[in-house]
């Protein structure tokens, strides 16, 4: 029967990331011929029913190492060491960013964004069914701290459509009570559809 786990030769899948940099207040994402473009104020679709948290650790030239927890927002992930920060990691979809992303960060400004948006998702999801949202970046908003100034992204949740064929869905995970900042879906602009 075997385990079924990849071998050398499968090629085997894997989706290309997005980042936002805190410190510079730019997204940017990998291209299918490995080039990182900046993307100015993406519009996309942001998979929140799928969202996983957990420990994480960045370093410049390692690859990412993630710890998950048994569900968004259990907080039961263990940190190695201190190396490793709680963070996300949620697929994006759009044309500006090339197609299927997956964004992840440990970055403060970031992760209270991202607990907006969650809970905004929550509020919508049951009379929006089977739709997944549209997030909107609009800008970025300056945060000074002892660590120097970071820039939050301007994040909303601007409508609902329908899922796309690159976005599977893995199922809803339970409810988050840690997620708990209110966000209102703000209005949608002219041309946002262009974006899928």
């Amino acid at each position: 029967m075997g385990l079924g786990l990849p071998q050398a030769g499968d090629g085997g899948d894997f989706v290309l990331y997005a980042k936002y940099n805190a410190k510079a207040g730019r997204w940017y994402s990998k291209q299918d011929d490995g080039e990182e473009i900046e993307v100015d104020k993406p519009t996309c679709i942001i998979d929140l029913a799928n969202i996983k948290t957990g420990v994480m650790k960045f370093m410049a030239g390692q690859a990412p190492d993630y710890i998950y927890d048994s569900a968004a927002g259990a907080i039961d992930a263990v940190k190695p060491d201190d190396t490793y920060k709680r963070g996300f990691t949620v697929n994006l979809y759009g044309k500006s960013l090339g197609g299927l992303r997956e964004l992840s960060s440990t970055a403060l400004s970031m992760n209270g964004e991202i607990n907006k948006l969650y809970e905004a998702w929550e509020e919508g999801k049951d009379a929006n069914p089977g739709m997944v949202p549209v997030m909107k970046c609009s800008g970025v908003t300056p945060i000074e701290s002892k660590h120097g100034t970071n820039y939050a992204p301007n994040i909303s949740l601007v409508k609902w459509t329908d899922r796309p064929d690159e976005l599977h869905d893995t199922g809803t995970p339970k409810k988050v009570e840690t997620l708990k900042v209110v966000a209102p879906v703000a209005e949608a602009e002219e041309g946002d559809d262009d974006e899928f």
